[in-house]
């Protein structure tokens, strides 16, 4: 089935967006038990226990902590997931997991969210999150994220100031019986580092956030590379790699096929919480002449399509004068956005198919 991508209707309502706060078809499945730890890395075996036991309490127990006074980055220590915990204060923060690319945080947030019990529960994207702060007003976003027993982040990040104030505020005020589980490849101890803005200057902020959570940290190798799975890159001519369009026409999946300035157009003209309308109508994406970004704006949205096209596991297919490494600037990758940039080339490794001009 043919879809002409610029013909989407992006006119959905924000309920209808917040209805859609759930895993994906790519892990939509997911449960403790078919996430397979790498037993080189016993702290893969041992979070998958602490949040089996963890998110099966959401909802349950409506006695939740206090947020107490350990100052900034007091609980901010490097511990191995398979460390004991004998804080029993620590044991009913929010769970703040850390680890690289590909050691499986995604599944374990799935997992949460699919044998998690109660019905009030959400699965999003960190950025996701930001979005809707923006869009609806941060008091509005508080009280409706309150609402929920449990709240499943995927990659925490610290861009910049504003982000900080904002997630700050949410988590000074979010409900005392919401759970939170958050995965970052930043550890807390460095989120803001590096971000070309002074972070002695949020302590406060920093401070409320820290005290938010325990920390876990998920090691292990990045199973998209240690699987073999790689960008395939071919010299290919558009006549080449329109056959390759033609020849995924089949009614079984749905396909589309969009210029690159075009797609960029199209990427502006809506706002990034309503991108998912791209990968929930297509299996397959064909993008014909990208290149490197000209902006800032432009390389944030088109990082977020990836990353809602990696939940959806739809199938990117990219033709290009440009070697993938170079559609960000060096500026781009040591901006406070770096970490957002290399997520989406790592997300990329697996989901493309790269065909040089």
């Amino acid at each position: 089935m043919i879809v002409n991508i610029s013909d989407l209707n992006f006119d959905v309502s924000v309920s209808e967006c917040m209805k859609n706060m759930k895993p994906h078809p790519k892990f939509q499945h997911c449960t403790f038990e078919n996430y397979i730890p790498d037993s080189r890395y016993p702290s893969q075996s041992s979070i998958k226990n602490i949040l089996s036991e963890k998110v099966l309490s959401a909802g349950k127990n409506k006695t939740k902590y206090q947020i107490n006074n350990k100052g900034f980055f007091g609980f901010l220590k490097r511990s191995s997931s398979s460390d004991k915990n004998t804080d029993n204060q620590d044991m009913d923060l929010n769970l703040y997991l850390d680890g690289g690319f590909g050691v499986g945080k995604t599944h374990l947030l799935s997992a949460c969210y699919n044998v998690a019990e109660t019905d009030k529960k959400t699965f999003l994207s960190f950025g996701e999150l930001t979005y809707f702060f923006n869009f609806l007003g941060i008091e509005k976003s508080i009280k409706y994220f309150s609402d929920f027993d449990l709240i499943l982040l995927d990659e925490f990040e610290l861009d910049d100031p504003a982000t900080t104030r904002m997630i700050a505020k949410f988590f000074q005020e979010l409900g005392n019986d919401t759970l939170v589980i958050t995965t970052s490849n930043t550890l807390p101890s460095d989120l803001g580092k590096g971000q070309h803005f002074q972070i002695e200057e949020f302590e406060r902020e920093m401070g409320v956030i820290a005290d938010s959570f325990s920390t876990y940290v998920i090691e292990g190798e990045d199973y998209r590379r240690k699987s073999g799975s790689q960008l395939w890159k071919r010299v290919v001519d558009k006549e080449f790699f329109m056959d390759q369009y033609a020849k995924a026409d089949t009614e079984a999946v749905s396909k589309g096929l969009i210029g690159f300035e075009e797609l960029i157009s199209l990427l502006k003209q809506n706002h990034p919480f309503k991108y998912y309308i791209i990968p929930d109508n297509t299996e397959a994406l064909f993008i014909d002449g990208i290149k490197p970004f000209s902006s800032l704006d432009e390389a944030l949205r088109f990082a977020h399509l990836v990353d809602n096209c990696y939940y959806y596991n739809t199938k990117i297919f990219i033709r290009s004068d440009y070697h993938l490494n170079d559609l960000y600037s060096n500026e781009m990758l040591e901006s406070c956005f770096q970490k957002k940039f290399l997520r989406c080339l790592s997300r990329l490794d697996e989901l493309a198919v790269f065909y040089l001009k």
